[in-house]
């Protein structure tokens, strides 16, 4: 696979451009009031084709449930970024960046990476972004407004976030608390003992966050009532 000096990789993206046309080409029948680009790529993280997305949440409670929801026998981690922190050290953004540039930014990542992959001069004429950018989604839909959507879109780096950082970057604890503050890093796991996941899952249950929030409509309903009916 072929790189350039930013990490680039034309192959990779025409394998990306490729895998989001065809989702386009299926989904359109669907969604048929969606002509841009960026809402695709949303929709295709949305509903589990490989992007350059990553999902994130604002409500911990959500993140809570989905790390304990699968693998009842393995170890899980909710992973905490502190969005300000973050981009103050690799995307030199101000504390209240505007909802405009942010979305310019979305969609010249989009461009430079996806669109323009096999248009080098074209490519560069844009500006690279070599970090992950974090920004909510422009195509929401109740699902992800209940699941309080947020995505990280990767740039023109390819690997890992952890890969790119260094041990200063992730947060301090003082007695079992997370420490946030610009000089205390950005980044922190906080481990989930597998033997917890059902007491938490239940008490969560209690609060509100459960299938039929997660999944509003039938398959939410679905879910509840065959959870609430198994021998579990």
């Amino acid at each position: 696979m072929k790189k350039t000096q930013s990490g680039y990789s034309t192959q990779f993206s025409q394998l990306e451009y490729n895998i989001l046309a065809d989702f386009i080409s299926e989904a359109k029948a669907y969604e048929k009031n969606i002509n841009d680009i960026q809402a695709w790529l949303e929709i295709a993280q949305h509903y589990g084709i490989p992007t350059r997305l990553l999902d994130f949440t604002e409500n911990p409670l959500v993140a809570l449930y989905f790390a304990c929801r699968s693998q009842p026998d393995t170890k899980a981690s909710v992973w905490i970024v502190s969005e300000k922190a973050y981009e103050k050290k690799f995307c030199n953004a101000p504390y209240l960046k505007m909802t405009i540039d942010s979305q310019n930014i979305v969609s010249t990542i989009i461009q430079r990476e996806i669109v323009l992959f096999g248009k080098p001069a074209e490519q560069n004429k844009l500006l690279e972004y070599e970090y992950p950018w974090i920004y909510k989604p422009q195509y929401v839909d109740e699902r992800m407004q209940l699941q309080s959507s947020v995505f990280m879109i990767w740039g023109s780096r390819r690997c890992a976030l952890t890969e790119m950082i260094s041990e200063d970057d992730y947060m301090n604890f003082d007695n079992n608390e997370v420490i946030t503050s610009d000089s205390t890093g950005f980044l922190c796991a906080l481990e989930i003992d597998p033997k917890a996941k059902s007491e938490i899952l239940k008490q969560l249950d209690m609060l509100g966050i459960n299938e039929k929030f997660i999944y509003p409509g039938l398959e939410g309903i679905g879910k509840t009532i065959a959870k609430k009916y198994s021998a579990d």
